[in-house]
């Protein structure tokens, strides 16, 4: 939440020339529901199940493309495995919990209405979730690890595309 796998998601795409599926766009065409209201309605749990099971979805099409999955999706063992599977890459994007806190409370009115709130302290919460979501991110080989709290959208774009250039010798898509 907050690193801009959106935004960057979307740039990568149309710099490769590939279609783009945007990981809350997909949640709510299969679900119906944003991933608050599933979060309001059943919890956070169902919510993960949701969003693994569309990231499964997409990465079973044989059209090659750029996902921009939810982060929860490496919690999932099957989206893990998924994620590790040849011709797949993996582009984590990360910033510091502090700009994430920031980017998450100015979006809980605005843009990122649509995510869930997870407490009053964002930046606690996410530090957390971000401590124990690194190993899981770290499996999911191939991968590049992008700062999008440092790097703009544009930076963060080159690096992902540069990263995936030197993949394509093995495969990667």
């Amino acid at each position: 939440m907050g690193t801009g796998k959106s935004t960057v998601g979307a740039r990568v795409a149309a710099r490769l020339g590939l279609p783009y599926h945007d990981g809350d766009a997909m949640l709510e065409d299969a679900t119906g529901h944003t991933a608050a209201t599933i979060v309001d309605a059943e919890g956070a749990d169902a919510l993960h199940r949701a969003e693994s099971r569309v990231l499964c979805e997409a990465l079973a099409s044989e059209v090659t493309s750029v996902i921009g999955a939810a982060a929860a999706v490496v919690d999932d063992p099957a989206c893990r495995a998924a994620l590790r599977s040849p011709g797949v890459a993996v582009a984590w994007l990360r910033a510091d919990p502090a700009v994430l806190g920031r980017r998450f409370e100015a979006g809980a009115g605005g843009a990122g209405a649509h995510r869930p709130a997870y407490g009053a302290d964002a930046e606690k919460f996410l530090s957390a979730q971000g401590r124990g979501r690194a190993a899981r991110f770290a499996a999911c080989r191939p991968f590049v690890v992008v700062d999008t709290g440092r790097l703009d959208p544009t930076a963060a774009v080159e690096r992902i595309v540069v990263a995936l250039a030197a993949l394509e010798g093995e495969g990667a898509r």
